[in-house]
């Protein structure tokens, strides 16, 4: 990363590879069943879902490094009558569907621009509170508790895996 600022752009067609590259660094070492990684996006996953749903670009932020153009992390969201994967939209909610930033970029305050771009997208379509689910010991947790967020125990593993149980 540069000297320089960090900007946040709504997500583009043109930038579809790089969502997809921030997306697979970002869950590459995550993985479901113990055994099945997570990061499989594709780009054309990815402008399949854009397709399916035209207003996820313009709820998609996208990080990038002002002077060099690089781009540093995404934040993706959703409102009710959007898709979601496991997740329920609730009406007047802003959902964090992801917010990543490459492992290079963490810790300079990039993950803090996403959060906040996410707060006034979420204020300017008039949503009265946003809700995100974070993996138990995922560092990023000490981010959204400094943004004001609250815990609220949950365990979605039975609701995915339910089926498999």
């Amino acid at each position: 990363m540069s000297s320089g600022g960090v900007e946040i752009h709504a997500a583009t067609d043109d930038r579809v590879p790089d969502i997809v590259n921030i997306n697979n660094k970002f869950l590459s070492s995550k993985h479901a069943l113990c055994c099945i990684p997570l990061s499989c996006q594709t780009a054309k996953l990815q402008r399949g879902v854009f397709s399916s749903c035209p207003d996820k670009m313009n709820v998609g932020g996208l990080a990038v490094d002002e002077e060099s153009g690089e781009a540093l992390g995404y934040c993706q969201l959703s409102f009710k009558g959007m898709p979601t994967e496991l997740h329920t939209m609730k009406e007047g909610e802003c959902y964090v569907e992801w917010l990543a930033v490459l492992p290079e970029a963490r810790g300079k305050g990039v993950g803090t621009k996403l959060l906040k771009w996410a707060e006034e997208t979420a204020r300017s379509r008039k949503s009265s509170y946003m809700t995100l689910g974070v993996i138990r010991g995922n560092p990023a947790i000490r981010l959204y508790e400094r943004d004001g967020f609250a815990t609220i125990q949950e365990d979605y593993c039975e609701e995915f895996f339910g089926c498999c149980l």
